[in-house]
């Protein structure tokens, strides 16, 4: 229906520049168990790995609809499982909750270290986002697209509440499907369980908002007009 909007070109350094943020996160890590002399805080390291596999199938599934017909099983391969893990990229942000004073190291390194996560962990998430995202909209047209975005957004906050407080895994859905099925089932009474509905909605709030501005700043010279040269 519409051509591409972001190139392969354009893909690629946004993918470096989350490496890079990755690494100097897990440096910081690093630095933190020098400092304090034991290994405290490791499973950054997991959840980091985690937050990366959207990513990955993201543009997996991108690079395929660039095909002339895609192949749709090839294209479910991708996206059922980014699906799947795609909350585990905003998860970071609820790692905050371990913020607390731990000897020998400063509240305030912790504090820092955890926002890098965190803030790596949200980007590589909406990149993904927006690599899917492009994909509906070039297909189905603007508004469609949006609808996809919130909607994905909107079930991640509720992924992130079964992961953060009933302790779901993304791989639970081959290994305990029945537990995890009858749990979602349970809490779709949004009514008997108000503290989820509160953070679900708190969550998707601050989703929307983040991502919409990550949206409009990374959109600024799509649509710029070209300038003719001086003296034509």
């Amino acid at each position: 229906m519409h051509g591409r909007l972001i190139s392969d070109e354009r893909v690629r350094p946004a993918v470096l520049a989350l490496l890079f943020a990755s690494v100097l996160s897990l440096m910081m890590l690093g630095g933190r168990t020098i400092f304090a002399g034991r290994l405290q805080l490791s499973f950054y390291i997991w959840n980091l790995v985690l937050a990366w596999l959207p990513l990955l199938f993201s543009v997996r599934f991108y690079r395929l609809d660039a095909i002339h017909p895609p192949r749709t099983g090839w294209l479910a391969v991708w996206a059922v499982p980014w699906f799947l893990f795609f909350p585990n990229a905003p998860y970071l942000v609820t790692d905050m909750l371990h913020l607390k004073s731990r000897d020998p190291v400063p509240k305030w390194f912790d504090l820092t270290m955890m926002m890098s996560f965190a803030w790596t962990g949200l980007i590589l998430g909406y990149l993904s986002l927006l690599l899917m995202q492009e994909v509906v909209r070039r297909r189905k047209g603007r508004a469609w697209g949006w609808a996809f975005a919130g909607t994905m957004l909107a079930l991640s906050s509720f992924g992130i509440y079964l992961g953060r407080f009933l302790r779901w895994n993304s791989w639970d859905v081959l290994t305990r499907p029945l537990g995890l099925a009858g749990d979602v089932a349970e809490r779709l009474d949004f009514m008997k369980h108000p503290e989820m509905t509160i953070f679900c909605v708190t969550f998707f709030t601050f989703s929307i908002l983040s991502y919409a501005t990550l949206y409009a700043l990374t959109h600024l010279h799509v649509s710029a007009p070209a300038v003719p040269p001086a003296g034509s």
